[in-house]
């Protein structure tokens, strides 16, 4: 068994926008951070990031990532202790404030490859549910 999370936000300008240019020349390096970060098995890649989230209706100031980790301790030890931490403790200079949770994580087997039309599902039943084995959050530790 593994973990699949999606975390999410709305930029508060376009990706070509000169205010998003330190954020959006950091996403290489951040992937490249995650994808050699012990626990991370795969993440949907970045064009299709952008063709997935077109297909379901969302605009191009919509960031999304989905992934999948061995366990949610390296998921969390990537998120909070890595370079992503940095940039996530200045998200408000990018992003924008949204209601409910910008973050769901899903158990899915190690082989899973999850698309965004699975990973907003999750996030609406965990909206609707709170945490349940079906969807949920940061776990307690």
């Amino acid at each position: 068994m593994a973990i699949a999370q999606m975390n999410w936000g709305r930029m508060k300008h376009a990706p070509d926008d000169p205010r998003l240019s330190e954020f959006m020349a950091s996403l290489d390096e951040v992937y490249a951070l995650a994808e050699a970060h012990p626990g991370f098995i795969w993440r949907i890649p970045d064009d299709a990031a952008a063709t997935g989230l077109a297909a379901l209706g969302y605009d191009n100031r919509i960031s999304a990532t989905v992934s999948v980790w061995t366990d949610v301790h390296s998921l969390r030890d990537y998120t909070f202790n890595s370079l992503h931490g940095t940039y996530l403790e200045r998200k408000s200079e990018w992003f924008e404030v949204v209601d409910g949770p910008q973050l769901v994580i899903w158990d899915v087997a190690t082989d899973a490859r999850p698309d965004f039309a699975e990973a907003f599902a999750k996030l609406d039943n965990l909206r609707a549910h709170g945490d349940t084995p079906e969807a949920y959050g940061w776990p307690k530790v």
